[in-house]
């Protein structure tokens, strides 16, 4: 492909623009310019000598040379003009550089924001940089920090490692309602922040700060995870409350931090079908003749402590209130570790749950049927011998009547816990004709229902 018939001047003030800017008299062949802007940074090195233009007066070159070119002038002007060849070498000329040793956060096309502390605007990582900013912290609100108005751009963060050379102590309000964000990579180098008040509040998306290391000697951090319902550490699943502090955000057990080199988290996918169904599997992609409403991936051993992490969370149109139906795929068999807390609380619209049989290695079950609409729930084949938490289970189901499971259901006999684990069950009744009773609520219940040991389960045959 071609440009068609081009007027050498114009290559000619391309490599002039190039020259002034660079301060040499280097001469350029056409495939050399765009290389040679993309390493303009400021420098002036006092030799500029302009060339004349050639004798030749047109000639034909592949497009590919200008595109090239002005893909080099947006890297380094960060804009998203589309220029003509024309328009080049004023556009050279108008490029100014941010100079200096200076703390910068920088917006890439990508969505990726770099935080770095580098002589010049520059990133590491690549990428067309969009905007700058300068990063100095201490801020008091969110709308405070100079990049407040891209918040809403910005999905992925990398923290440089010339970042620990900044001096910052300052990091409140850092990421605050970065509301597209689902990851941080290489947090390690923030360690020595002593303030980080509200840093991650309002990131709804964020499941993971990356870090090979982290002291939070010192730091204190007030809201510090507030809103950030899907962050799972990597070392034993914690999740952070909307109260916690600068104590969790370390690695390790009860920690928010995950090392990238030590991840123990697994993942589950749920998607969420126009047609009310919610599917839950070990496949990322979606049914591809069904109408898809929401998705998103889930930790399997999240130690999830509220709403917010599940596609039927969302706005009216993927509220849990449209959720009518839930199967456990039979790829959910992969797993040899679950947690199920929260999974399916409140949603009261639920009728029928399929597939608890494919489930092995659930550890915990907190709420996960809390207020569920369903009037049968079958765990025949489901094994509950690694059950540990039960604690309000199937709290507030008051539509639930009949529980079944395998006649050889049995919990184990310790280490299990489970408070309130059918509060409000009110039409539930045993197989037996055991019926429901505020004075028997706690996880001891979930047994077969027979003579000598009343429960609420129903054994098939």
């Amino acid at each position: 492909m071609t440009v068609g018939t081009v007027q050498t001047s114009i290559l000619t003030d391309i490599a002039n623009a190039i020259r002034y800017q660079a301060g040499v008299a280097t001469t350029y062949k056409p495939r050399e310019m765009a290389a040679a802007v993309s390493a303009l940074d400021g420098t002036d090195a006092g030799g500029y000598q302009a060339q004349p233009y050639k004798q030749l007066q047109s000639g034909v070159l592949s497009d590919s040379v200008f595109s090239d070119i002005a893909d080099a002038i947006r890297g380094q002007n960060g804009l998203s003009t589309q220029y003509q060849p024309g328009d080049m070498a004023q556009a050279i000329l108008d490029l100014t550089w941010d100079v200096g040793l200076k703390p910068r956060a920088l917006l890439l096309l990508d969505g990726t924001m770099e935080f770095n502390y580098l002589n010049r605007r520059r990133s590491t990582v690549g990428g067309t940089i969009v905007q700058t900013f300068e990063a100095y912290g201490g801020y008091a609100s969110a709308s405070a920090r100079p990049w407040d108005s891209v918040k809403l751009q910005v999905k992925h963060v990398v923290i440089d490692s010339s970042w620990a050379n900044a001096g910052i102590t300052n990091a409140s309000y850092f990421f605050n309602a970065f509301e597209e964000m689902t990851e941080v990579v290489g947090f390690q180098h923030m360690s020595g922040i002593t303030s980080a008040g509200q840093m991650f509040g309002s990131c709804p998306k964020l499941e993971t700060i990356y870090a090979t290391s982290f002291s939070n000697s010192g730091m204190s951090g007030s809201l510090m995870f507030n809103g950030c319902n899907r962050l799972v550490g990597g070392t034993d699943g914690f999740v952070p409350s909307t109260t916690s502090g600068a104590s969790v955000c370390k690695l390790g057990t009860g920690g928010v931090l995950t090392d990238p080199n030590n991840d123990a988290r697994t993942w589950f996918y749920a998607h969420f079908y126009a047609d009310g169904e919610g599917v839950l599997t070990a496949t990322s992609t979606p049914e591809a003749n069904r109408q898809l409403l929401a998705s998103g991936r889930i930790c399997a051993i999240g130690k999830y402590v509220g709403l917010g992490f599940t596609p039927w969370d969302g706005s009216p149109g993927t509220h849990r209130s449209n959720l009518t139906s839930v199967t456990f795929a039979s790829d959910m068999a992969a797993y040899s570790a679950l947690r199920l807390d929260y999974l399916l609380y409140s949603c009261t619209a639920v009728t029928s749950v399929a597939g608890l049989g494919n489930l092995s290695g659930v550890t915990s079950m907190r709420f996960t049927f809390s207020f569920i609409g369903a009037t049968t729930l079958d765990f025949r084949g489901f094994d509950p011998s690694a059950l540990t938490d039960l604690y309000y289970c199937f709290g507030g189901a008051s539509t639930l009547a009949t529980i079944y499971a395998d006649s050889t259901w049995a919990l184990p006999s310790s280490g299990i816990s489970g408070s309130q684990c059918f509060y409000n069950c009110r039409n539930l009744i045993g197989g037996n004709g055991t019926t429901w009773s505020s004075s028997n609520v706690s996880y001891t219940y979930f047994r077969i229902d027979t003579a000598s040991t009343p429960g609420y389960l129903t054994a098939a045959t």
